[in-house]
């Protein structure tokens, strides 16, 4: 699927999930942790193939090795990832709180209440748990996102995603296209010039 398609996907999942109630976007989360320790096996066999592919390159000199260590998934920091997505599951939804209100004349109430951004642009190196954070993030306050993890991690990347998507299609309500992912750089480049669709982006390291 080209770039412009997944966008487009990306918008409509946004203008759905903006309107999810808590409760569903919480059960969302429980089943993406859920769905890690029961697959979190074919997790690390994606990561160790990523490690072994890093690792000729640490050899060759062409990747360093504070990036090779970051790429490394082990049981401690799966057991992060897992309990990260529940302890955001736990935080109170942060969508529709009042951070002001003012009485500007009689009956007239000016208030100002928090709500999504829309879709968000997510571009990371080399950490693949980080999908998880950005995905429960998102999800929690109700936006839709399109991760572009590093080159190096990308069998990680795909298997971690692979295995969200199976969670939320298990979730009754719960909107498609809501957490997607693109690998190329051209894909980088579109993203760039489709603000359209796309309303933040967020280079993250």
């Amino acid at each position: 699927m080209d770039f412009l398609n997944i966008a487009k996907n990306a918008k409509q999942a946004s203008l759905k999930i903006a309107g999810l109630p808590t409760e569903l976007k919480n059960n969302a989360l429980f089943k993406i942790a859920d769905a890690f320790e029961v697959y979190k096996t074919e997790i690390f066999e994606a990561n160790r193939a990523d490690l072994t592919s890093a690792q000729k390159l640490v050899d060759e000199g062409k990747l360093s090795k504070s990036t090779f260590n970051r790429l490394k998934l082990d049981e401690n920091k799966m057991r992060d990832m897992i309990q990260g997505v529940r302890d955001i599951a736990k935080l109170d939804d942060p969508v529709g709180k009042i951070l002001l209100r003012r009485e500007l004349d009689n009956d007239l109430i000016l208030e100002k209440i928090s709500c999504p951004i829309g879709v968000l642009g997510i571009i990371f190196e080399a950490r693949p748990d980080v999908i998880s954070q950005i995905s429960a993030l998102a999800i929690k306050s109700s936006n839709a996102v399109i991760l572009k993890g590093g080159k190096e991690s990308v069998n990680t990347n795909r298997k971690i995603m692979e295995i969200i998507e199976k969670a939320l299609e298990a979730v009754e309500g719960f909107p498609k296209n809501v957490v997607q992912q693109v690998f190329s750089h051209d894909d980088i480049s579109q993203m760039l010039k489709c603000d359209e669709y796309i309303n933040l982006i967020i280079p993250r390291g």
